[in-house]
């Protein structure tokens, strides 16, 4: 049978109404959401679950920065919804006036920051006079600091060298530098070229956290996109536990390290799986808020905070995955 005139008439009403859908309100695409991170082996499994395809484009859209400052200089301009940031870091952007909340954690640093120094300085206290390069984010800042203090030396005993991680080889061969505060992969191709490490991060327990930090005023409009992010980056972790060959193999180009080196740099982390991550940062007793309340005063006492940090919106764990495997 064809059709009549009448339910022609119908179907084509019932055509153009479905292609006014997507302007109707409430219809329209969603744009992905924009997340800023710099090579850091904690925050590679973002763009290993990229590569295989576990982490849509459509949905989430990562982008490639140099340096943390480089990062946080993205959200400022608004070029960047969210970023991979460490907690000193994240407290001094909330600080500054940006409003962010924590929603995942991707490692706790054991190992995997540094300071480094040229043969014949064996100990921190040798630093005392020494030119230290130290890239001008929180962590760099806070690094120096607690390391100084550990060996019973401050700022003003050293000469400090402002730079970013995308200058540290042309400046360590120039020579103007007698030590560095740097993180992997860095730390592992500087210690190819001569330097070796005085002070890591197992020194400073559960201090260094690297977070995956998002504009608070979108986490209700992004709640699908956020878990698609945490999922992909879990099954990424998944792959690196299970196949950690391939996982290195497929990592070492973005971090410029060959295969074995990667493996070495997550040996310097803990990667918390989403079990462990919901004890980081969900409820009133969740275990970041003691780091907080130990990293606020010190960062105070010396200049990197205005202000004790505040506890309001810095966490949320509701995007996480139910259950870890």
């Amino acid at each position: 049978m064809g059709i009549g005139l009448t339910s022609r008439r119908d179907f084509l009403v019932g055509l153009a109404g479905l292609a006014l859908l997507p302007l109707l309100p409430g219809c329209e695409q969603r744009p992905p959401l924009r997340i800023a991170a710099h090579p850091w082996p904690g925050y590679e499994l973002l763009f290993l679950a990229r590569r295989e395809g576990w982490l849509s484009e459509e949905q989430v859209r990562l982008v490639e920065t140099s340096s943390a400052t480089a990062s946080l200089e993205t959200l400022e301009r608004g070029t960047a919804d969210g970023a991979c940031l460490t907690l000193d870091e994240l407290l001094r952007a909330r600080d500054s006036g940006l409003q962010l909340t924590a929603v995942l954690v991707f490692d706790v640093s054991a190992g995997a920051d540094h300071i480094l120094a040229r043969p014949g300085i064996s100990s921190v206290r040798q630093l005392a006079g020494k030119r230290i390069g130290v890239e001008q984010s929180a962590l760099g800042a806070l690094m120096l600091h607690l390391t100084l203090q550990a060996a019973g030396l401050d700022c003003r005993q050293v000469q400090v060298v402002p730079m970013t991680p995308d200058n540290h080889y042309q400046v360590w061969q120039t020579e103007r530098l007698d030590a560095m505060v740097c993180y992997e992969p860095i730390a592992s191709q500087m210690q190819a070229m001569g330097a070796h490490s005085i002070f890591d991060s197992r020194s400073l327990p559960g201090m260094i956290v690297d977070l995956l930090a998002v504009r608070t005023d979108l986490l209700d409009q992004y709640t699908e996109q956020l878990r698609s992010l945490t999922s992909a980056h879990f099954r990424a972790y998944r792959h690196l536990v299970h196949n950690p060959q391939d996982a290195a193999y497929k990592l070492a180009g973005r971090l410029t390290l060959s295969a074995d080196r990667v493996l070495d740099a997550y040996r310097g982390l803990q990667l918390p799986v989403a079990g462990a991550n919901r004890r980081y940062l969900q409820g009133s007793k969740a275990q970041l808020l003691t780091t907080v309340q130990t990293l606020s005063p010190i960062m105070v006492q010396h200049g990197l905070l205005q202000q004790p940090a505040s506890l309001k919106g810095l966490f949320d764990g509701r995007f996480l995955p139910a259950e870890d495997f």
